[in-house]
């Protein structure tokens, strides 16, 4: 008799891009997990280092799909899905290799999401990773009026519980979200015109937009190396960030007078507050990547799937 027949199903993509020890890790932290039958999916993004293969040896169980080139976080993610979906999925989690789900987290986040009457989106508490595993990350995310901008709940505040209520949010990241096949089937994958940053606040409207719900369940804990990939004050980083605000500002406001003030508004905002902090040296690769969002247009209106 097979004891795992009746456990809840899922797929968990983790992008790859010469890191195989943060895969290696993210992967093993699913494995790891009770009460639930995890599928890995590993989608390599034009990674040169061998890391493939290293992931290979460390989980033969594996699934590996291989892009020739570095397609960036949203088609990276979207190619593991589609592959997921296809494969009889009934949710998906998307899980950033450089974050690893805590004990009986994914668990939790399964019996939230099979429980909810909506069956949309399910988010669970992020941490920094040690040493400071108790301080928040974000607990979900929310839209603030000004400076006009999404901001994660909790960022940087000790853990001393008070973001232990579960309930309904307006945004989250995509370090780790669990969402039900069919907010892919209804709503869509990500915007692929996003490369990297923003697309998962992009895809929380579009889920919203089609009636679906995101469920905050404290209950599940997720650790996260922070920008472990790309680096946390990197150039690379800004500049895709700062490319990417363009774009999500434009799909959030309908009318472009409101999505102009707006996104100026939060740029000199976070101008001011960089250049505070002593760190004007990300200005630079900021404006350029804002510079190349506004001479975009063709990604103003898309929704890829």
């Amino acid at each position: 008799m097979n004891t795992h027949s009746s456990l809840p199903r899922t797929s968990v993509v983790i992008l790859n891009w010469n890191s195989a020890q943060l895969v290696c890790d993210a992967a093993s932290s699913v494995y790891e997990q009770a009460g639930v039958l995890p599928t890995v999916i590993v989608v390599d993004n034009g990674s040169t280092d061998g890391s493939v293969a290293e992931i290979e040896r460390a989980f033969p169980d594996v699934t590996v799909l291989r892009n020739g080139t570095n397609k960036g976080f949203a088609a990276g993610n979207n190619v593991g899905i589609r592959y997921a979906l296809a494969s009889g999925a009934p949710s998906v989690l998307l899980l950033n290799n450089d974050a690893r789900l805590q004990p009986d987290a994914l668990q939790a986040m399964m019996s939230r999401l099979l429980k909810y009457p909506s069956r949309g989106i399910v988010v669970p508490k992020i941490t920094f990773d040690a040493p400071d595993e108790n301080r928040i990350w974000a607990a979900g995310a929310r839209w603030r009026r000004f400076p006009p901008r999404v901001t994660m709940r909790g960022y940087g505040s000790l853990d001393r519980g008070q973001y232990d209520t579960p309930g309904e949010l307006q945004y989250a990241t995509g370090c780790a979200l669990l969402v039900d096949a069919g907010v892919f089937e209804t709503a869509g994958l990500l915007d692929e015109s996003y490369f990297m940053y923003h697309e998962d606040y992009a895809f929380c409207d579009q889920a919203r937009a089609h009636g679906f719900a995101l469920w905050y369940e404290p209950g599940a804990v997720v650790r996260h190396r922070v920008s472990a990939s790309t680096g946390e004050g990197s150039p690379q980083k800004w500049r895709f960030w700062g490319q990417a605000a363009v774009l999500f500002y434009r799909q959030h406001y309908r009318l472009r007078v409101q999505a102009g003030l707006s996104l100026a508004a939060f740029l000199m905002w976070v101008a001011v507050r960089e250049s505070v902090k002593g760190r004007r040296g990300w200005l630079g690769p900021l404006a350029r990547g804002v510079a190349a969002g506004l001479a975009d247009r063709g990604g103003q209106d898309s929704r890829r799937e």
